[in-house]
């Protein structure tokens, strides 16, 4: 449907986890954002998609949700990533705002200004650069 609508760019949200549907989500991708929280799992599922990325030589970058629930994690998820060359384009923190706007049927960014709103606009900004 992109290539037929012409447009320049088309971005799929891939499901959670490390699974087929992963490799589903990555294979033909130009780039992968792996979105992972600061658990011990998110730790072991950003590497192993890590993994994947790097077989299927697809760029990824990544994202860390609810940063500030464990400060530690976050920084550990962060050198991680660095180690394993992906680098973090951002941090989002735990906001209220965010199930406030699913009630409403809305994304956080549509729902006026909160916290999470301004980064995630500030991860696009950095994302789009890295798809350039």
């Amino acid at each position: 449907m992109a290539g037929s609508q012409k447009r320049d760019l088309l971005i799929a949200d891939g499901s959670p986890g490390i699974g087929c549907p992963v490799i589903a989500s990555i294979t033909g991708a130009q780039m992968a954002l792996v979105v992972t929280e600061p658990t011990l799992s998110g730790l072991h599922d950003m590497k192993r998609v890590a993994e994947l990325t790097r077989h299927f030589k697809t760029k990824a970058v990544v994202c860390i949700n609810k940063a500030d629930i464990n400060p530690e994690l976050s920084d550990q998820l962060e050198r991680e990533a660095e180690e394993l060359g992906l680098p973090v384009l951002g941090r989002i923190q735990y906001d209220p705002a965010v199930t406030r706007a699913q009630v409403h049927g809305r994304s956080v960014v549509e729902n006026g200004d909160s916290p999470a709103a301004r980064e995630i606009c500030a991860l696009w900004e950095r994302v789009r650069d890295a798809i350039a």
